[in-house]
């Protein structure tokens, strides 16, 4: 049996998500707060995987619940629950394996109360586990709409879709590594759900005492607005203006990209401080018009806003020299 402890996954999941090592209900843990974050890896010599993840729900909440795909096939999903769950590979062959934190719910104290998701161990049985290829990195800061929430439908958890939203539909076509710093209601001047404050204090924690050692990436893309709609715009362009120069600082050598939100909340605003930062803005006018409740995109509409967002990567990876880090 050669079963792999949080902190040999680790190295497997820094390029692909905000993962800590952490002791969650006694026990170490693979941990993140992040809907969206992923286990990338190469796996031979069997045809299992066993995952043991906690079902680290608020109580009286829903599951937490896993997605997972292997050679890029269509992902299956899948509840934590208290034993291991069996990964089936057709054969002991190679196969590329990725892992998401797939749906939670607003009532997961994320921030202050450790009920992020946390895997325990992968047990590879009689085969080994091996980091994936490197591919270039973009980082996503947003809210639910950013994080897959509400895709599927009106239910916490099981509607959420994040592998299959307007990041991965992008990340997909690109064969990007996409990195989500998102929360449910969230803004720059909104707080979000589970505790989460606004996003100049996400932007560097896991967690309220978690610090995130923060990555290289090529391209950051910031999608924010949406929850800050019930604000006056002159708060918004103030709180807009210095999460643009935290961003900036946290990410000095990435190329920036600004997103209207789809629903054109702060069209003008964005605009007027992308010019003013001499920042690239993303015009998403029409890019989705398929909503599940009116904001946030269903499944169609993930799906068109996806491949309207990937000709615009390809472009600002182009212009982008650094190596992958």
């Amino acid at each position: 049996m050669t079963q792999y402890s949080p902190s040999q996954l680790l190295p497997l999941a820094q390029r692909t998500g905000r993962w800590v090592t952490k002791t969650i209900k006694g026990h170490p843990a693979l941990y993140t707060t992040n809907l969206g974050s992923v286990i990338r890896f190469k796996v031979s010599g069997t045809p299992t995987v066993n995952l043991s993840a906690v079902n680290n729900s608020h109580p009286g909440t829903s599951q937490q619940v896993y997605a997972w795909r292997y050679d890029q096939q269509p992902w299956h999903r899948f509840c934590a629950q208290a034993q291991p769950v069996e990964l089936g590979l057709p054969d002991r062959k190679d196969h590329l394996v990725e892992i998401m934190a797939a749906g939670n719910s607003d009532f997961d104290e994320v921030w202050t109360g450790q009920e992020g998701f946390a895997i325990r161990s992968l047990d590879a049985k009689d085969g080994q586990l091996a980091p994936a290829a490197k591919r270039p990195v973009v980082n996503f800061i947003g809210d639910s709409i950013t994080a897959g929430c509400w895709v599927r439908g009106k239910h916490a958890a099981v509607d959420y879709r994040p592998e299959s939203n307007y990041v991965a539909t992008a990340s997909d076509l690109l064969g990007i590594d996409g990195v989500r710093i998102a929360y449910s209601a969230a803004g720059v001047l909104r707080p979000g759900t589970g505790g989460v404050p606004t996003a100049k204090g996400f932007l560097n924690r896991i967690d309220a005492g978690t610090p995130w050692r923060v990555n290289r990436p090529q391209v950051v893309v910031v999608n924010l607005g949406v929850n800050d709609r019930r604000f006056a715009a002159s708060q918004f362009i103030l709180a807009y203006d210095q999460f643009l120069k935290q961003v900036t600082t946290t990410f000095p050598d990435s190329r920036l990209l600004l997103l209207t939100p789809f629903s054109q909340t702060f069209q003008r605003e964005i605009r007027q401080l992308a010019a003013s930062h001499r920042l690239e803005l993303v015009n998403t006018t029409g890019w989705c018009q398929d909503f599940t409740d009116g904001l946030h995109p269903n499944q169609a509409g993930s799906f068109a806003a996806g491949r309207r967002l990937a000709p615009v990567l390809k472009a600002a990876l182009a212009k982008t020299r650094r190596p992958q880090s």
